[in-house]
């Protein structure tokens, strides 16, 4: 072999076959499971002004998700849980502009936006709760009892010969 052949094999070919299988991979999750796939990793069509930001956080018995919603009137706001999956749906109004009014900035985000988010364990439908206060949307969900946690108490035996190992 030459010192002008270029190698077939390497560490850089290897990483970049894996990129791209990666994205293959995306691409083949986003056509099959359409809105709900690009919401789960945060990207939408042009539909969609903005997408807010989102923490969730699980305790023993619940599910919190918070998302930051500030100037949203949550009137404007529709939660919908089906399966596994929480979404968020509602619009931010821009502010009225006098038409004398000459604007020389205009960064706040406004418009319609919606936010899928996967939920890490099954919660129980009839017992959620949302509530919108200082610019953050938090909604409470309990688990499904079969997703608690248990404590199972480990008894202490002796073995008398019976079947099982020994």
């Amino acid at each position: 072999m030459s010192g002008n052949e270029p190698r077939s094999e390497g560490p850089l070919k290897s990483s970049i076959e894996k990129l791209r299988h990666e994205i293959d991979n995306w691409f083949e999750a986003a056509l099959v499971q359409g809105e709900k796939a690009l919401g789960a990793v945060g990207l939408r069509g042009g539909e969609f002004a903005w997408v807010p930001r989102v923490d969730v956080t699980e305790t023993d018995n619940e599910v919190l998700v918070f998302l930051e919603v500030p100037g949203v009137d949550p009137e404007l706001v529709d939660v919908t849980l089906a399966g596994n999956m929480l979404t968020v749906r509602g619009e931010k109004l821009a502010t009225p502009r006098d038409e004398r009014t000459v604007a020389h900035a205009i960064e706040r985000s406004a418009g319609r936006f919606c936010r899928a988010i996967p939920l890490p364990v099954p919660v129980n439908a009839d017992q959620v709760s949302a509530e919108a206060k200082e610019g953050v949307l938090t909604i409470r969900m309990f688990k499904a009892e079969r997703a608690r946690a248990r404590q199972i108490r480990v008894q202490s035996g002796t073995h008398h010969g019976g079947p099982g190992p020994g």
